[in-house]
């Protein structure tokens, strides 16, 4: 007889394949993200239902670590339609959590599905470097542009490739380096140095693209994951104040010497004079006005925020009243994403969002500290990831963008895994 079951046919191959596109797209182009995971829900859907024994496989994985958190995450957005006026844009914020919690359910469940054991980890790491692929290609669009090879915008800064805000184009190279550093530091050496030289060359592209970008959301949150990083990575502590010292040395180096880092550090201190001058009209005066809009709202209801959907709607009001100049309508997001839980979600809201960053930590700080070197290097990735949206998070509303919103939930989907934990893992 014909055997028909799913192991049998080359099927995983397609969904796998389909993850692959998504992970080098998810850089460089929003549609063909959307395209390409819409692909992967589908094949999905249809191999379930065509063969039993990958849908029980499927269903038996899709209890992975993060479910709960995420689901938590969503239900507060849930509840908060209940508050919100304007339920179209809560259905919005709605949809992209939903988004966010699907990204991370189908990466993370299927290579457990389709990748046992060893197969597992290489096609984890295999999603990686397509990730990472997708980054550099996009890093050389920049650098190209920058030396006028193509495009218009000759010497032009910040980096922008492809129309991708210079915000979110430096964040998602700072996820790329962490994964590049995590490859250099623990993937096998059997595996050959081609990889070694990728990510070496990655992190220098990528290093100049965040330089470039100049955005001091991205460098903060550099900074303090390269800290918390070492901390966690370093055994003597003697050993991490020194590290810590050459850093600071560095970054002083930096300020003094490259004229990019002095411009922008030197606009925060020139920001901040101003507004206490009473212009606040500035880049940091128009986050300092947004944050103190966001904590009324909070306070207008702390349990569960003014509703899902009601930033704008409360925002409109606060600056038809005079409370709040006009210029701050072009902002749908108060550029904290801990600010914008407690407006419109409360306590609930950040409760659930700590939830997250809680339960990632709890189970990927552990592993690094075991032997096993397959694991640190998805450990390490997230670990560092959580450390940078929660210091970068402090200047932006990461999960309102898509790039950022699926990129975090790529990541988590593949180093956050039932396979991935260990006996010090008690979640």
């Amino acid at each position: 007889m014909r055997d028909l079951s799913f192991q049998s046919h080359k099927y995983p191959v397609v969904i796998i394949g389909g993850l692959a596109l998504f992970s080098l797209s998810l850089a460089l182009s929003k549609s063909a993200a959307n395209v390409s995971m819409a692909l992967v829900y589908l094949t999905t859907l249809f191999f379930t239902s065509r063969h039993q024994d990958f849908r029980k496989t499927v269903l038996q994985s899709v209890n992975q670590p993060l479910l709960l958190p995420f689901a938590l995450y969503l239900s507060a957005a849930l509840i908060g339609l209940l508050f919100t006026e304007n339920v179209s844009d809560g259905l919005g914020i709605v949809n992209k959590f939903v988004g966010l919690l699907l990204v991370y359910l189908m990466v993370s469940a299927l290579i457990e599905a389709i990748g046992k054991g060893e197969g597992g980890r290489l096609t984890a790491e295999k999603l990686l470097l397509a990730f990472l692929i997708g980054i550099f290609t996009l890093d050389s669009i920049a650098v190209m542009t920058y030396l006028g090879l193509i495009g218009d915008k000759k010497f032009a800064l910040p980096f922008a490739p492809l129309h991708v805000h210079h915000i979110w184009f430096a964040n998602l190279n700072a996820l790329g380096m962490y994964a590049a550093a995590a490859f250099l530091l623990f993937a096998p050496r059997q595996r050959g140095h081609r990889i070694m030289i990728f990510s070496l060359s990655f992190i220098i592209l990528g290093g100049v693209s965040v330089l470039f970008s100049v955005s001091r959301t991205a460098w903060l949150g550099m900074f303090f994951t390269t800290v918390i990083l070492t901390y966690l990575m370093v055994k003597q502590k003697k050993v991490f104040f020194m590290v810590l010292l050459g850093m600071l040395g560095a970054g002083v180096s930096l300020y003094f010497f490259n004229r990019i880092v002095h411009m922008r550090l030197n606009e925060i201190v020139s920001d901040i004079s101003l507004f206490f001058a009473g212009e606040a009209n500035t880049n940091v005066g128009e986050r300092f006005l947004m944050w103190k809009a966001a904590f009324r709202m909070f306070l207008s209801n702390p349990l569960f925020g003014v509703g899902t959907g009601d930033y704008f709607l409360t925002m409109g009001r606060y600056m038809a009243s005079g409370e709040f100049p006009e210029y701050l309508a072009q902002f749908n997001q108060p550029h904290n994403m801990y600010l914008f839980a407690l407006a419109t979600n409360g306590l609930v809201g950040l409760s659930a969002l700590l939830y997250i960053f809680y339960r990632v930590l709890r189970f990927s700080v552990p592993l690094l500290r075991t032997h096993e070197n397959e694991k640190k290097l998805f450990a390490f990735l997230a670990t560092a990831a959580v450390a940078h949206y929660m210091a970068a998070g402090m200047t932006d509303s990461f999960f309102n963008i898509q790039i950022l919103r699926y990129a975090f939930a790529f990541v988590m989907g593949v180093c956050v895994r039932n396979s991935m934990k260990t006996e010090n893992v008690k979640l």
